[in-house]
């Protein structure tokens, strides 16, 4: 999907667009496989509800009580900024589960800890 069509779909759309890429990318990086193009979709999505606002960005919320544990994940990832506790509980949860995903949270959790990472 190019970012031209992205920013065609409204805020909704692209947030039902996010959770079925990020639910794709966690079966993927899980089941070992690359998740290149996931990982990459997953980013543009990012990019262009960054680019609309805090507003736009927002509307990710929902996603934080997501069922799906990958959908919760990834969100809370891109949502750290705005809902840095919640979103810190999610990830610390992830770590714990001994699959790919908690090796994910676990480094994100180390660049928070050491200042290497600072959320946007």
């Amino acid at each position: 999907m190019k970012t031209s069509s992205l920013n065609k779909m409204s805020s909704d759309e692209l947030v039902r667009e996010f959770a079925r890429t990020a639910r794709h990318l966690g079966e993927a990086v899980n089941n070992w496989s690359s998740g290149v193009r996931e990982t990459r979709r997953l980013f543009a999505i990012r990019n262009v509800l960054r680019a609309r606002g805090t507003d736009a960005r927002s509307q990710l919320l929902p996603l934080l009580n997501e069922r799906d544990r990958f959908v919760r994940y990834y969100a809370a990832g891109e949502l750290l900024a705005l809902a840095p506790e919640e979103c810190r509980q999610i990830i610390e949860e992830n770590a714990t589960m001994g699959d790919a995903i908690a090796g994910d949270a676990g480094m994100l959790l180390d660049g928070l800890e050491d200042g290497s990472y600072t959320p946007i």
